[in-house]
């Protein structure tokens, strides 16, 4: 007869996913622990809810998915990155002229980090090839954007319009506290981040642009197109 396996027990499940969720900072969802551990969905959720109840792990919703991180995860001040950041801005603006420069240089950083949330998007939107999912990836990429850069100090709004046909959306942030000219690159160098980080991740072709920028509402509007 066949020996059966070990049996894990509980808190070896809860060290692994504690140890997952420590590899990948930037969140992970009830899948991702899933996958990582090799466990279902139901066994990845239980023991969750357990480091919930410790207070070891907590989440944020981002969109209909929630993104779990742990409650010890060094991370930097964010008003020093927000200093550091414009600073950076405001250097920049003082170059450079041409706003594709900046996309240029947003590609850069995604090729250097790990950006957005973690080694990759939750399973759950992935597109693939029908547009009921890519519809599904250009909405959440929408719930996502108040979350991914630090640079807002304040929390924003996000108004999706998707134009199914055409595998596009369209992103108007509204409530930013600061549209001046230094600032204003930021969203130059995003649109590179992001298009440069798809297409690294998924092997996905998109096309990222700054459509419009209302100074005087202090509203942005990006496009993200699959192509």
């Amino acid at each position: 007869m066949k020996k059966s396996k070990n049996k894990k027990s509980s808190e070896e499940y809860m060290e692994e996913i504690m140890s997952f969720i420590n590899q990948n900072p930037s969140g992970v969802t009830i899948t991702d622990i899933a996958n990582g551990i090799s466990t279902s969905r139901v066994t990845a959720g239980k023991y969750i809810a357990i480091l919930l109840e410790r207070q070891e792990v907590f989440f944020k919703e981002i969109g209909a998915y929630k993104l779990y991180y742990s409650t010890k995860s060094k991370l930097i001040p964010r008003e020093l990155i927000y200093s550091y950041f414009t600073g950076l801005l405001s250097g920049l603006d003082k170059i450079i002229e041409n706003k594709e420069q900046l996309k240029l240089i947003g590609e850069a950083i995604s090729e250097r980090t790990d950006f957005p949330y973690g080694s990759k998007f939750p399973e759950e939107v992935l597109p693939k090839n029908n547009s009921r999912s890519v519809i599904k990836f250009l909405t959440y990429f929408g719930s996502m954007i108040p979350f991914v850069p630090f640079v807002y100090r304040n929390k924003i709004e996000v108004n999706t319009k998707i134009l199914k046909e055409q595998k596009k959306a369209f992103y108007r942030i509204k409530n930013l506290r600061d549209l001046s000219e230094f600032m204003q690159n930021h969203f130059y160098i995003m649109i590179g981040v992001i298009e440069h980080s798809i297409k690294k991740k998924l092997g996905i072709e998109v096309k990222c642009e700054v459509v419009k920028m209302d100074l005087e509402n202090n509203v942005v509007e990006i496009s993200l197109e699959f192509i």
